[in-house]
């Protein structure tokens, strides 16, 4: 770097730039340059920096020291604009301070995902955040990256397309370190495959799906545990790889897993927990918890549980989560037998914890008590021999070539063998679960056609004491960094190469092979480490001693570099790793890479009568990187200090065992496309939202980012799209206008120009490449100042001006404003002066008239009231007089009334006294008499008395008996003689019967012989009725003869129609020439005269005046392609050439009336029998009772309106003469429901809108109205099964005919017809009224009819709205939101140039005129078909629903939406959608767009302070705060505009944190399946008759014929009676 650099450098350093200054808290720290001082003479800078709080920062160097890098400028900030920005790779300064600024600003904003080039930077948030709902995982299917806000479903779905365009296996690699949220993001990694691209027409998971995702909980239970940084912490290391088919759907998935941490089994840290699955085994209550022995056990009662003083973790339930353990078992293939078999195996591992181990010394050697309760659980749950395992937990066994040799083991030493034991079992449960995983995820024997593998590994780890796990974690982490450093350099290098970049060098990097080296070399850590395993007397310390002879200062090897020997003590090694250097203990590394258990044991446990632990000992080894461990120790055990058995068999250890399996595993990723994810822990408390800068900082440099930064550093970094790049910089260019690109060589030298303009032919600080403009380290943020200063000078210049001639019109203003002033002035003072005269003048008259015209008031104001005075005196005086006489006279009255109630009183008074003397004396009286008799019957004479009366009584009873007995023999003796009398007369019955039957037996032998007379009559008829039929045949042959001619004749006529019509044709092409040139004005004029003739209106004779029912039919035959194609040919303009209809109430009579049709003749009825039209019922206020009522009769002129059939169809033809045939036909002719189904529904061609033809009501609905004749008349008959099996069978053909929903107008016709039929179908049932029970079964018939026409309806709505959805969504984006149809404001997004190299998003070719063209031909449609205004309006309402919710959710989650402008776009394209809803009549239903219009409106608003906040929230009432802020973190700020600054998202940010949880961020789409059509049907007043006649229906003809006569009929008399009161004038109309 020579002066001249460093003083350009120095040119960014202006007073007022930021920079950053190392801090010891917060890492890095902004500060304000003060002052600037540079001497270039002296060659000496010096800079002087404010912070916050007033901290002074100095720097001050030379150029020498700049130039050599001895010194460094302090690193700049980067503008407000790129703050909070999504990829850190698009800095203008890209170091690491602003890397870790950028990051932090993002996670206030609680902002979580962060790109850093093909990295995506992921920080725990530590608190539940709304970014994985299904909405938002479908959002990002489909997806380019960079669409959307960064997330790790953008990288799932990178993967994914990249997987299926580029036919490659991908891999996502997710590291980080304990606590960064590597399980959940792998978690939603795996959800997302296993939902996103599923099955449309299903909408579920496949089975193995399904699995994938219950793997999640089995291997959370058995793999993960609470840690000090986390609580749900992976204790391995897994690799799942999900393999797809070559349809891209998920087939099978494989789990790889890596280094369990076998020892947290049997020892867990303070405040940490064993692995979950123990205590959710505890806290649930399981059916043989007696029989593990853990009834009413807690966590606390186990050695294995309790050694971290903590059981449970916040906010988590062990029994609910045991249960989705169990729940996700089931699904992977472990059921409850085996489920209860692998808890035994648990519940045994928890009570060989609590075996306690007897032996105070040495000698005395270790033993296990007979009635140890824990030792008899766990051999008892084990089913193995307990003699045995007692025996050699305690014991050892020692084979040398002549015998064996069996010690006692020290109490420590027993303990290390239960433990290791417990580890052993454990550790092949652990593969055991993996295998079942594994085969159950095996999926179908097709092949795979390729596999996306997710890695979750450890991260780099680095504690106080680091032992055997982290260095084996660290080992890996060399490995994936230097595949990562190779991938970030190899896709530098393919940039530049694929830019066609002149002038550069491959970029280097720092390699770390030789630390890999270090390792797994030749003399290498895990060499040297098995080399100790091997021996018997190997040692920690012996290791430690060979690895620091091996490797120390002296060694001039790479790899010795990388190695350093502690300064105190010889039992540690420190290894430089490319993130920290790691100083590891030696104690345990021999022990734990042995890793092995007493064969003894081994044995006891092979020999376990269970069902489960044989086959976890004895399987296979898993494909993982543990599987190895599996076979290993099923060979003999190497030695182990002298403590356990002497084998002389090698095997391999648990060190070489990982390597293998971590080699493998980085052959599969360098076969791959890889994809990264760097979780980051972003605090040690695991509190929510707060941000530690150290640590973040630390985990950046230890996960590659910024190593992936300094790479791209030393290149070109930063890099521009040439028309971005055109487009801002421009400005540079000289005044002189340049010359406008045309090519792509000329954009490309456009953009050198403005280089050169900037830097001068500085090459080597920038390149311009194909479709990019490459910038070295700090050029892109130097051309922005000079930007910036152009734009400003250019802004000054601009200023000077215009407030020069400012203030010189206003001084020329003013000038002229005195002067007019002046002159007002003093005319106004003139003015005053002669009015202030005139009105001096004025007052003199005014006072004269006014003084006399207030004497006189006052004259007479006396007068009336002296007048007054009296009146009231003499008024009073008179008022008392009159008042004194009353009073007398009442005086008089009252007195009067006084006396006489006095006189009354005192007379009643008496008579109540005298009344009251008399009862008084009379009851006196009484009670005498009463003592009297009382007197008297005491007597003993009273008492003879009584007796001789009761004597007498006694006797007249007596004689009354004897009269009595007397009576009844009379009365036998007459009963006797009337039986006699009876038996009589049944004897005279008898002999009258007798002679009765001899009459009827001689009748019966008359009636024979009249049969026998019949008989030989009938004979002769029968003779006669041969005659007749041998007429017959010869009048038939005649008929036949006839026939012939009449074909012959037929066959010349149609001859002759075949010449006509050529003639015709011909005629018509002539025409046809004539009619293009003017069909679009006239179709143009027919569109905009359409509004105007939408009200109602009674149509005269001429309105309705339309072609022949042939013709026009014919017509719309000949187009039988319907559906899109059709939409396709008919343009907007034609279909609005046809003026809609009025309804049927409204439809004046036809002009075929009633009389010209019955006096047509039997010719003209022959001809053309179906053309007779009427209407049954009345035209205007009838109600469908009376046309029932006309149904119901027959006149006895009805088989004479019967049409004549064809002599060729006579027999096929029924003739309907009587009520009992019409009875006859509806109850048992099942060839009349055929036609219906047939005819009229299957063979129906659906009428096509036409220009040429119009279309009534009749002519559309015909079939809803033949059928709902049919049904009426099966009603009125009573013949609920009829009822029952038309309804069914024709409701099923519809569904048919609908299922499909190819096109439109088949949507639309039948959706007409099926609410017409249903409105027929209520309107009948609402005016009729059953006097009895008679009609019970037909009425249940109706109104089931009624619920399933209903649900057709709803079928055939939702189902058209589900086809119109698919099409129209397709028109959204690009039409409603990418739509430029406003000038002025195109956004910047889609440039020429973008188009033209294919780097930018394609202009679309579809635009809002489209979406509006497809919003008129669904209305026309449905008005052309008559569909119900409601339908219309509702079907509308559903359309603006997707637009509101569609657009919505694009909008809020794409960053190239959010701006200004294309706000203003999106808001003139909304206008244009509620013009639309205004003139058709559907103005409600913009309500569904309330919110993207908010949205809209927000993206216009001010952003820049807080008082915009506020202002915000007001406007955009139903935004919630979580959808304000994500548009707010996403919005684009156009050119001077200002930047949404740090302490504005930090209020937002503030308002939506209490409702974040619960705030949903993307709208709900319109689930059809959830809702119900909710309808009115309305009331038809009458049916229509029309059949036309291109169809044959002959019973359908002959019911309407036999049915519309007699309306005929019935309204001759109103017909007649309209015939004599209408004017002359309308009689013709009449008649």
């Amino acid at each position: 770097m020579s002066s001249d650099e460093v003083l350009t450098e120095l040119k960014v350093y202006a007073k007022g730039t930021k920079a950053f200054f190392v801090d010891e808290k917060a890492a890095w720290v902004q500060a304000e340059l003060a002052e600037r001082t540079v001497d270039a003479a002296a060659g000496t800078v010096q800079l002087a920096f404010t912070g916050a709080e007033g901290a002074e920062y100095k720097f001050a160097a030379s150029f020498a020291e700049l130039e050599k890098k001895t010194k460094v400028l302090p690193p700049l900030c980067n503008p407000a604009v790129q703050e909070g920005i999504d990829d850190l790779t698009s800095l203008s300064h890209l170091n690491e301070p602003a890397v870790l600024h950028n990051l932090q600003v993002r996670y206030g904003q609680h902002n979580i995902y962060t790109y850093s080039g093909i990295v995506l930077v992921a920080l725990n948030p530590f608190a539940r955040v709304p970014l994985y709902s299904q909405d938002t995982l479908e959002a990002y299917a489909g997806r380019m990256r960079g669409e959307l806000d960064p997330h790790l479903f953008a990288i799932s779905e990178d993967a994914f397309q990249g997987m299926v365009r580029d036919k490659r296996n991908q891999t996502i690699i997710v590291s980080g370190e304990s606590g960064a949220g590597k399980t959940m993001s792998a978690k939603y990694i795996m959800r997302y495959f296993a939902s996103a691209h599923e099955e449309a027409a299903k909408g579920e998971i496949s089975r193995v799906e399904e699995q994938i995702l219950a793997t999640n909980p089995v291997l959370e239970a058995f793999g993960n545990a609470k840690t000090t940084r986390n609580d749900n912490s992976s204790r391995f290391g897994k690799f799942v790889e999900i393999r797809f088919n070559e349809r891209h759907a998920i087939e099978a998935a494989v789990i790889r897993t890596y280094l369990l941490e076998r020892s947290r089994l049997v020892y867990q840290p303070e405040t940490e927990r064993n692995y979950h699955v123990f205590y959710q085994l505890l806290a649930a209550n399981v059916a043989q918890a007696d029989e593990l022995g853990i009834r009413q056990t807690g966590w606390d009662a186990f050695h294995y549980t309790r050694q971290g003083g903590n059981g449970q973790i916040a906010n988590v339930d062990d029994a609910r989560e045991f249960a989705n353990t169990t729940s996700a078992l089931d699904v992977i293939g472990i059921g409850r037998e085996q489920q209860a078999q692998v808890f035994a195996v648990l519940a045994a591992l928890l009570h060989v914890g609590n075996i306690e181990i007897q032996g105070a010394s040495e000698r005395v050697g270790a033993s296990v008590e007979e009635d140890d309760a824990a030792f008899g659980h766990a051999a008892r749950l084990l089913q193995v021999d307990p003699v045995g395992l007692r025996k050699w937990l305690t014991k050892r066994q020692i084979v040398t070539r002549s015998e064996k040799i069996v010690s006692n083991m020290t109490r420590a030493q027993a303990l290390v063998v239960r433990d290791s034991v417990a580890k052993f079992v454990y550790a092949h449960l652990f593969d055991w679960v993996v295998r079942i995983i594994n085969g159950a995820l095996s999926g179908d024997n097709e092949a795979t056609a390729s596999f996306i593998g997710v890695l979750d590994i450890y991260g780099f780890e680095h504690f106080e004491r680091n032992s055997f796990e982290q260095f084996c974690i660290n080992y890996a982490n060399e490995k994936l960094q230097q595949n990562f450093n190779r991938h970030v350099f190899k896709l530098e290098q393919e940039e530049y190469q694929r830019e066609q970049l002149q002038n550069w060098t491959f970029v280097d990097f720092q390699d770390n092979q030789p630390c890999i080296d270090l390792i797994e070399g030749r003399m290498g850590v895990l060499a040297l480490l098995d080399e100790e395993c091997r021996l018997q007397q190997g040692s920690d310390a012996n290791f430690a001693e060979k690895l620091i002879g091996q490797h120390s200062a002296g060694q001039k090897t790479p790899a010795a570099s990388f190695f350093r020997k502690p300064r105190f003590g010889a039992d540690a090694f420190t290894i430089r790793h490319y993130a920290h250097d790691v100083e590891y203990a030696a104690e345990g590394f021999v022990e734990k890479n042995r890793d092995t258990v007493p064969d003894e044991i081994q044995n006891v446990l092979r020999a376990s009568t269970g069902p489960l632990l044989p086959q976890l000992l004895g399987g296979s080894g898993s494909s993982d990187g543990d599987g190895d461990e599996q076979q290993q120790q099923q060979q003999p055990a190497p030695p182990k200090a002298g403590r356990l058995s002497v084998r002389a068999a090698r095997k391999p250890t648990l060190g070489a065992a990982f390597k293998h399996s971590l080699a493998s595993l980085m052959d599969t990723i360098e076969a791959t496309d890889s994809h990264y994810i760097r979780c980051i822990k972003p605090n040690e408390t695991k509190q929510a939202w707060a941000f530690d800068a150290p640590m973040v900082l630390s985990q950046l440099r230890a996960c590659g980012v910024l190593e992936t930064i300094r790479i791209s550093c030393a290149g070109y970094p930063s890099r521009l799209p040439i028309p971005d790049f055109i487009r801002r910089y421009r400005v540079l260019l000289s005044d002189a206008r340049p010359e406008q690109a045309t090519s792509l060589d000329g954009y490309r030298d456009l953009a050198a120009q403005i280089l050169d303009a900037a830097f001068g032919r500085q090459g080597a600080k920038w390149q311009v490449g194909l479709t990019k403009v490459f910038f070295r380290a700090g050029m892109l943020a130097l051309i922005e100042k000079q930007r910036v200063e152009r734009l400003n000078a250019a802004a000054t210049s601009i200023q000077a001006l215009v407030r020069c001639y400012q203030q010189r019109s206003r001084f020329i203003r003013q000038r002229e404003s005195a002067r007019v002033l002046q002159t007002a002035v003093r005319g106004l003072l003139s003015r005053r002066q002669a009015t202030l005269l005139r009105r001096t003048r004025a007052a003199t008259a005014v006072q004269a008239l006014v003084r006399g015209f207030l004497a006189r008031a006052s004259a007479r104001r006396t007068q009336k009231a002296i007048v007054r005075l009296q009146a009231l005196a003499r008024g009073t005086l008179a008022r008392a007089s009159f008042a004194g006489q009353r009073r007398t006279w009442s005086a008089t009255r009252l007195q009067q009334l006084a006396r006489g109630y006095l006189v009354r009183s005192q007379c009643k008074r008496e008579l109540f006294l005298v009344k009251r003397m008399q009862c008084r004396v009379r009851h006196k009286l009484a009670k005498r008499a009463i003592e009297k008799r009382r007197e008297e019957a005491r007597s003993a004479a009273h008492f003879q008395k009584v007796t001789y009366q009761l004597e007498g009584k006694l006797m007249a009873l007596t004689r009354q008996l004897d009269e009595s007995q007397a009576r009844v023999a009379q009365l036998s003796e007459a009963l006797r003689q009337a039986n006699q009398e009876t038996q009589r007369g049944r004897d005279a019955q008898e002999a009258e019967a007798q002679r009765v039957a001899a009459v009827m037996d001689e009748r019966i032998a008359d009636l024979e012989r009249a049969r026998t007379e019949a008989d030989e009559r009938c004979e002769a008829l029968r003779a006669q009725v041969q005659e007749a039929r041998g007429d017959a045949d010869r009048l038939r042959q005649t008929q036949q003869h006839d026939r012939q001619a009449s074909e012959e004749e037929r066959r010349g006529l149609e001859q002759r129609v075949e010449e006509l019509e050529v003639e015709l044709r011909e005629s018509r092409a002539q025409l046809e020439e004539v009619r293009a040139q003017h069909q679009k004005q006239l179709l143009i004029h027919s569109s905009q005269q359409q509004h105007a003739q939408m009200a109602p209106q009674l149509p005269d004779h001429s309105s309705i005046k339309r072609s022949e029912p042939p013709s026009r039919w014919h017509a719309s035959a000949s187009l039988a392609a319907t559906g899109y194609d059709m939409a396709d040919m008919l343009s907007p303009n034609m279909l609005a050439a046809r003026q809609p209809q009025p309804p049927p109430q409204q439809q004046a009579h036809r002009p075929q009336s009633v009389d010209q049709t019955r006096g047509r003749g039997a010719g003209a009825a022959a001809a053309s029998p179906s053309s007779k039209r009427t209407t049954l019922g009345v035209e205007e206020g009838g109600t469908l009772a009376k046309m029932l009522n006309s149904l119901g009769g027959f006149g006895a002129s009805a088989s004479a309106t019967v049409p004549e059939a064809d002599e060729g169809e006579g027999a096929a033809v029924p003739v309907l003469n009587t009520e009992e045939d019409v009875r006859e036909m509806l109850e048992h002719d099942d060839r009349l429901i055929t036609e219906v189904l047939e005819e009229l529904i299957g063979e129906l061609q659906v009428p096509l809108p036409n220009v040429d033809a119009e279309y009534s009501p009749p002519d559309l609905l015909f079939p809803a109205h033949l059928i709902g004749l049919c049904v009426i008349k099966m009603f009125q008959y009573n013949f609920s099964r009829r009822i029952d099996r038309l309804l069914m069978a024709t409701i099923s053909r519809i569904q048919k005919r609908t299922a499909a929903f190819d096109s439109d107008y088949t949507s639309a016709f039948w959706l007409s017809n099926v609410f017409e039929l249903l409105s027929i179908i209520k309107t009948s049932m609402t005016e009729h009224q059953a006097e009895s029970n008679e009609f019970e079964e037909s009425e249940r018939a109706m109104n089931e009819g009624m619920q399933y026409l209903e649900s057709l309806l709803s079928d055939i709505y939702f189902g058209w709205i589900k086809d119109m959805h698919k099409r129209f969504t397709k028109l959204i984006i690009p039409g409603v939101v990418e739509s430029e149809a406003l000038p002025g404001f195109t956004a910047s997004d889609s440039g020429f140039f973008n188009r033209l190299m294919g780097t930018g998003p394609r202009e679309s070719t579809v635009k809002i005129e489209n979406v509006l063209s497809f919003f008129n031909h669904i209305w026309r449609t449905m008005e052309f078909y008559y569909v119900d205004l409601a339908i219309m309006r509702q079907i509308m309402s559903e359309l603006l629903c997707v637009i509101g919710v569609t657009a919505f959710n694009n909008i809020i989650m794409r960053r190239n939406f959010c701006s200004w402008k294309r706000g203003m776009q999106v808001q003139y394209n909304l206008t244009r959608i509620e013009e639309w809803c205004k003139a058709h009549t559907v103005r409600d239903a913009t309500r569904n767009l309330d919110r993207l219009l908010q949205l809209v409106k927000l993206l216009q608003l001010q952003k820049s302070t807080e008082q915009d906040i506020d202002i915000m929230f007001e406007v955009c009432d139903l935004l919630n705060p979580a959808q304000i802020k994500k548009l707010l973190s996403i919005y684009a700020v156009s050119d001077y505009e200002n930047p949404i600054v740090g302490p504005v998202m930090n209020e937002v940010t503030r308002r939506a944190a209490p409702s974040e949880k619960s705030d949903k961020m993307l709208l709900d789409s319109n689930d059809l399946s959830e809702q119900v059509l909710y309808l009115t049907a309305r009331k038809v007043p009458a049916i229509e008759t029309y059949i036309p006649p291109e169809y044959e229906m002959a019973r359908i003809r002959a019911l309407v014929d036999s049915q519309t006569d007699i309306a005929y009929d019935d309204d001759d008399d109103e017909v007649d009676m309209l015939d004599d009161m209408a004017p002359p004038e309308y009689a013709a109309e009449y008649a």
